[in-house]
């Protein structure tokens, strides 16, 4: 009987015999009620797909840049791209940058497109996977293993197969997929723990895409299990000739993006993509900078998005179908996260069923007065306003 079969025959005994209770006593990520919990922490994942395997120096470089940011995780499809001692270097070097880390095994089905032929010594699908998930998942960088990246429904069947020899393997983290396929999402929720989708809506389609698809996402995973989207970066010309002129997203698209998915529900972002920067036409500085500003927000937000506080009940003024927003409170204050998912000005009116006299405009440096419970303003073109409100 081979070490690994008695550890995984041992976990699995473990966990039959003591239940939930014993997974909770020893899990270090789990989902609560749909917040990623990292060390007993509420944790939001902000992330980044990033490029480059292990055995390139840039990866390593990358990191630093990464770390110096507000984005505390990354996801690399080329991790196995190296020796099982490469690997291990390149996860320890994300421990030490401070960042979590989302290990791909997507590609571990054969006859698909990037099947590896080996893994250091392991060779095969189902040994490759087994190899990886005892090799690593007691690394602290650890968030989640990334089982699936758009594979359609035909695959559903290996999908479940491998969804639960994962968990067998390692009940302790997660498992995320990424989809389009968003008219067939709970065909797929037997596959993971986590779900997400990507709207990618420059150039082709209207931005409305992202929260259609982040609402779609929600219904289909219901209200407990967390979503984690993934807004674009990328300059879709990059990836096809058609769209060889178009216009790589500007700041007020990408923050207009992460809001909408804030709004529908996400409880976790893993950005397309921070290689993908590296070869912008606009350049990487003034690309990277747009999006760590965008980050910083969704960062100093974190503490209120993870809240679990009941916030007063707020409405929208009816005939305004643009302006999408959501209510949170926290450390007893009332925040609305409001974008404007057109590319017209609007004008709105909450209705705040708390006694307040003014609000906050958070990242605007200005105040706006509430009058009879009624608060006013006007959004410019994929505009984006948080209200702070002392209630």
């Amino acid at each position: 009987m081979s070490l690994h079969w008695t550890i995984d025959l041992y976990l699995t005994i473990l966990i039959a015999v003591g239940g939930a209770g014993v997974q909770s006593a020893v899990a270090k990520v789990y989902i609560d009620d749909n917040t990623t919990i990292v060390n007993n922490k509420p944790f939001f994942p902000l992330g980044l797909y990033v490029g480059r395997g292990p055995r390139s120096r840039e990866a390593f470089d990358a990191l630093d840049e990464i770390a110096d940011s507000p984005f505390n995780t990354i996801l690399s499809y080329q991790i196995n791209e190296g020796s099982i001692a490469q690997i291990r270097r390149y996860l320890d070097a994300v421990d030490q940058h401070g960042l979590k880390f989302i290990y791909s095994i997507k590609d571990l089905y054969q006859g698909t497109k990037y099947f590896p032929k080996r893994i250091g010594r392991y060779q095969g699908e189902e040994q490759m996977t087994r190899g990886i998930i005892n090799e690593f998942k007691d690394h602290p960088a650890i968030l989640a293993w990334y089982l699936n990246d758009e594979l359609p429904v035909k695959y559903i069947p290996r999908l479940t197969k491998r969804y639960k020899l994962v968990k067998q393997l390692d009940p302790n983290h997660p498992a995320w997929i990424a989809l389009f396929q968003v008219d067939e999402l709970k065909s797929y929720l037997g596959t993971t723990d986590v779900i997400g989708t990507d709207p990618y809506p420059i150039p082709a389609y209207p931005m409305s895409m992202v929260s259609e698809w982040t609402q779609k996402t929600r219904e289909a995973a219901g209200p407990k299990r967390a979503i984690w989207m993934v807004p674009q970066l990328h300059n879709a010309g990059l990836y096809r000739k058609d769209y060889a002129d178009s216009p790589s997203p500007t700041l007020d698209e990408v923050r207009c993006m992460t809001y909408q998915s804030l709004v529908h529900g996400a409880n976790g972002l893993i950005y397309y993509s921070f290689f993908d920067l590296k070869r912008d036409p606009l350049g990487f500085e003034s690309r990277w900078a747009d999006v760590k500003k965008v980050g910083e927000e969704v960062k100093r937000l974190t503490p209120i998005l993870l809240s679990t506080e009941e916030p007063p009940k707020v409405q929208l003024s009816s005939g305004v179908k643009n302006i999408h927003f959501s209510a949170k409170q926290h450390d007893g204050k009332l925040y609305i996260l409001a974008v404007n998912i057109s590319r017209e000005e609007h004008d709105a009116e909450f209705v705040i069923s708390a006694d307040a006299e003014k609000a906050t405009v958070l990242f605007e440096g200005r105040a706006l007065n509430i009058e009879i419970f009624r608060l006013k303003d006007t959004f410019q073109p994929l505009d984006v306003h948080v209200y702070e409100i002392g209630i």
